[in-house]
């Protein structure tokens, strides 16, 4: 019998850490569910396959998995250093995704705002080496 604490996925009796696009699941369908989404993302941009308007759903299930990667980060579960590379990648994944959606002007409003980096310049103050009498 499932616990309603328990991983929605069948067969799945590992506790939930979060709930990923209206599903209860443990790290490992999360990190799994969520490679499935970008995945299916970055295939159908390569193929040029993606409908109109469909850029706007990308970025939104992008954010949510980025979301849900940092709340878990967050949370006092203990993560091992694989699970914390999962959730790392992840995270650096969906940031592409949102970075490649971006519109084209959005993109050059940043590009205009940087300015180039200036190596600071010190300036010493010379003081006068005049004594004062008391």
């Amino acid at each position: 019998m499932r616990n309603a604490e328990s991983c929605h996925r069948s067969d799945c009796s590992r506790p939930v850490v979060v709930t990923f696009r209206a599903e209860a699941l443990c790290l490992d369908h999360f990190c799994a569910r969520c490679y499935e989404f970008l995945d299916g993302i970055d295939r159908r941009q390569l193929l040029n396959q993606a409908a109109p308007g469909s850029a706007v759903e990308h970025v939104l299930i992008a954010d949510e998995c980025a979301r849900r990667a940092l709340d878990i980060c967050m949370s006092a579960t203990n993560l091992n250093n694989l699970e914390r590379a999962r959730l790392l990648d992840i995270l650096l994944w969906c940031g592409d995704i949102s970075s490649t959606h971006r519109p084209k002007n959005v993109r050059a409003e940043f590009k205009d705002a940087q300015t180039p980096y200036e190596k600071p310049v010190l300036k010493r103050n010379v003081k006068s080496t005049r004594t004062v009498p008391f």
